[in-house]
């Protein structure tokens, strides 16, 4: 993790702790008031009785069915224990929640996902301040959101979390504003940097993109150390010395250099986020309408420099490509209410990037997306139904199809469309002490399709065994999920809850 990293959550840490203390002076009270004792230990046991801690263990094991030219017996696996803890004080006008995540992933690969959540809240009258390390969640979709854009993704698991699991915790001030008739409130988000979507570097989990730029700037590289090689071989031999140096250097890069070293460090203030959003209640529609401005979260690649280079050279002479995250700002509507036995819910979202006329191939042209959906509590047991679709459509295509296969928003069908519909039903049996669950996402243009069966049992209270898996369908070169074809699996589960 580079320093930067590490400073921003330190900052993020002292930042909290210092918004807890202004909050002191609202009533935040470390000790018992009510015997008017100064004794410590009073204060120390007035703190303890107002703490709850809590937590989760777990331990899921794995197994990758589905690998191409393997036995049985070799099936790729994966073992993965995992802890939280949790700890909420809390007073009549103020509150401080921590959580912490003790797993392989945050230890070993991203310490900074120790400290998981961390908020100190006040209330004031009809104002409510946040200020921590935070997870929040925009829009009234189910698991499914375009108009939820603060915290990042974390995809190295894929989609297999829970969607708020896999949001990442993000440095941010909230406040929250309910007008005293209660018919409407109003909030406003900053972060002061940005956090971009995680994804897998190395395993089943590897992205196709990633792989692709890392081939990329590995031949990039490869090439300027032939560059050199080959001029360091013709030199005169007076000039050998200086040719041998800069050979030695391209080598120096090449072995050291990867495709990580192109991304932009998102750890500084060009990188904060901002948003407003109102929500409210009109009969018996919820209603909501929300402004992001900040960036995608996932990089686009600039090639022009790296093709410039390469034919103003003849091929002799390369730059490397650029990756950056393009600006962003969201305009955002939501609704929900119950039509009958059904739970109606949309969101609604205009995405404006700076490549308003859709020409420049390293920026993403403006698009739109939406989710309808609804779930329902069916007359057969408790089985309840689950339907969403979630899609986008990015505007000006033609742009695109004249810039070719160097536009971020390139479809080798030059289809400009991205529709999935999301299906989950899901039934209890045994007083709720058996569930059964199903989900099922269907690529609606390039067919792909996922199945996400779930069998969990609760033994006593608190403690769960599971069964599940999946199974994932790509139809050809061209679906969403190809790289990701062979990834089925089964897998079993253990959990306690305290």
């Amino acid at each position: 993790m580079k320093l930067t990293q590490k400073l921003i959550s330190a900052c993020a840490a002292v930042v909290v702790f210092g918004t807890a203390a202004v909050f002191a002076d609202d009533g935040f009270d470390f000790g018992d008031t009510t015997s008017g004792s100064t004794d410590n230990s009073s204060s120390s046991g007035g703190l303890l009785s107002k703490v709850t801690i809590g937590g989760t263990v777990s331990l899921d094991g794995r197994a990758y069915v589905d690998q191409d030219d393997t036995d049985a017996e070799d099936f790729p696996t994966k073992v993965t224990p995992d802890a939280t803890l949790k700890a909420d004080y809390a007073t009549d006008t103020s509150e401080i929640s921590l959580k912490l995540n003790f797993s392989r992933d945050s230890i070993e690969t991203y310490p900074e996902d120790v400290l998981q959540e961390f908020t100190a809240r006040a209330y004031l009258g009809n104002w409510i301040l946040e200020g921590g390390k935070m997870k929040i969640v925009w829009g009234k979709g189910d698991k499914l959101h375009v108009i939820d854009n603060f915290n990042a993704t974390d995809y190295t698991d894929f989609i297999i979390p829970d969607y708020i699991d896999r949001r990442l915790a993000e440095p941010m001030l909230r406040a929250v504003y309910n007008a005293p008739s209660g018919a409407w409130r109003m909030e406003a988000v900053y972060t002061p940097t940005m956090t971009a979507d995680r994804f897998a570097t190395s395993g089943v989990w590897t992205p196709a993109s990633y792989t692709k730029l890392s081939t990329l700037v590995t031949g990039v590289e490869s090439a300027k150390v032939a560059l050199a090689l080959y001029e360091k071989d013709t030199a005169d031999p007076a000039d050998y010395a200086a040719y041998e140096e800069s050979y030695l250097t391209a080598l120096e890069e090449a072995n050291s250099f990867s495709s990580d070293d192109l991304l932009p460090d998102t750890n500084t203030l060009k990188y904060g986020q901002a948003g407003i959003r109102f929500t409210g209640t009109a009969g018996a529609f919820d209603w909501g309408a929300s402004y992001y401005y900040g960036h995608y979260k996932q990089p686009s690649t600039d090639m022009s420099g790296y093709l410039a280079s390469y034919i103003a050279n003849s091929g002799t002479s390369y730059v490397n490509p650029t990756l950056d995250y393009d600006r962003l700002q969201v305009f955002g509507l939501e609704g929900a209410t119950a039509f009958g036995p059904l739970n109606m819910r949309f969101e609604a979202a205009y995405n404006l990037t700076d490549d308003t006329d859709g020409d420049d191939p390293s920026v993403h042209n403006n698009s739109i997306s939406w989710v309808p959906g609804f779930d329902i509590d069916l007359p057969v047991h408790n089985v309840n139904l689950n339907v969403q679709e979630i899609g986008t459509y990015i505007l000006k295509g033609d742009k695109i199809k004249d810039n070719g296969s160097y536009d971020v928003d390139y479809d080798a069908d030059n289809c400009f469309s991205n529709n999935k519909l999301a299906v989950d039903i899901s039934d209890s049996f045994m007083h709720e002490n058996l569930k059964l669950d199903c989900q099922l996402l269907y690529g609606i243009e390039r067919g792909d399709i996922i199945v996400l069966p779930k069998i969990t049992y609760t033994i006593k209270t608190g403690m769960n065994v599971s069964a599940s898996g999946m199974y994932i369908y790509a139809k050809d070169t061209d679906s969403e999920f190809y790289a990701w074809r062979n990834n089925s699996f089964v897998q079993l589960g253990v959990s306690y809850l305290f």
